[in-house]
């Protein structure tokens, strides 16, 4: 990475450099912003790096346009110039090792798995509780956007209400670079074969305030829905997530949930419920 080559004070320096020639109430665009520091003696990957790491330290929040842009994030306006620190070696390296640690989304699924057995679902007081990564379950049927990334099964009953109660949660799992609502309607799609589905954003710390337009629109939209939204700045560790949405649970023609069972989890995973269910 082009920063590391910098001290503390050059990199500052160069954040300056370009921070000065963004609006304080407007986007500029990227082309425009790279013409006048190539002017300086940057270079084109220079550009990218600084506004990369402004970015993700939520200086800077990305945009559109042709060549794309950059704002301002309205808490570094009103901080002034001044709040744009000097990162450091251990800041950019840190980032660029969640970045690499969870590049796939299929990164995602084994911590995420394990957090929602050992947290989320403890924290709900579920206690018969089975978690399969199902995103991958080989060549069985599945239309587009009816696959979960990882499905969870409950079973419970209740002191003052009759019956027993069994419970399909699914989860929907996105990589920060994939965040945006399209997200929402594919656990929409898995719905029609679940009492719950979520949408289960990894957002880690360095790219909360450049997603944070993403992550508004995506909450708007789960809402009307009757989509969860969950937030997790860890993978591995519930104590990070953020429930931001709740789903709102609904009753599944039982011919699909069944049909979903048949197909799309573990033989396992079906005994299990079997054997709740006798």
């Amino acid at each position: 990475m082009t920063l590391e080559r910098f001290t503390a004070d050059q990199i500052r320096t160069h954040e300056q450099e370009l921070m000065v020639r963004v609006p304080a109430d407007a986007p500029v665009g990227n082309v425009r912003l790279r013409s006048q520091l190539l002017l300086l003696g940057w270079s084109e990957s220079l550009y990218w790096d600084v506004r990369k790491h402004l970015i993700q330290r939520g200086v800077l929040a990305p945009g559109h346009g042709k060549g794309g842009s950059v704002r301002r994030i309205p808490q570094a306006i009103t901080q002034g110039l001044d709040a744009v620190a000097a990162p450091t070696i251990e800041s950019v390296t840190e980032a660029d090792n969640i970045s690499q640690q969870y590049a796939d989304e299929k990164d995602l699924y084994l911590p995420m798995s394990e957090a929602i057995r050992n947290g989320w679902a403890k924290d709900r007081a579920l206690d018969s509780v089975i978690v399969e990564i199902t995103a991958q379950q080989g060549a069985r049927p599945a239309g587009k956007w009816t696959r979960p990334d990882i499905t969870l099964a409950s079973f419970q009953t209740f002191p003052y209400v009759p019956g027993r109660h069994f419970d399909v949660v699914t989860f929907e799992v996105k990589p920060h670079s994939q965040v945006n609502v399209s997200a929402v309607y594919e656990a929409l799609g898995q719905l029609r074969a679940a009492t719950r589905s979520y949408v289960l954003l990894h957002v880690p710390h360095f790219a909360k305030a450049s997603l944070e337009v993403d992550i508004d629109e995506t909450c708007r939209e789960a809402k009307q829905q009757g989509i969860g939204v969950i937030i997790a700045e860890k993978p591995d560790s519930y104590d990070t997530w953020d429930e931001q949405v709740e789903a709102v649970r609904r009753e599944p023609d039982p011919a699909r949930l069944n049909d979903f069972l048949a197909q799309q989890v573990s033989l396992e995973f079906r005994e299990h419920v079997i054997r709740w269910l006798k």
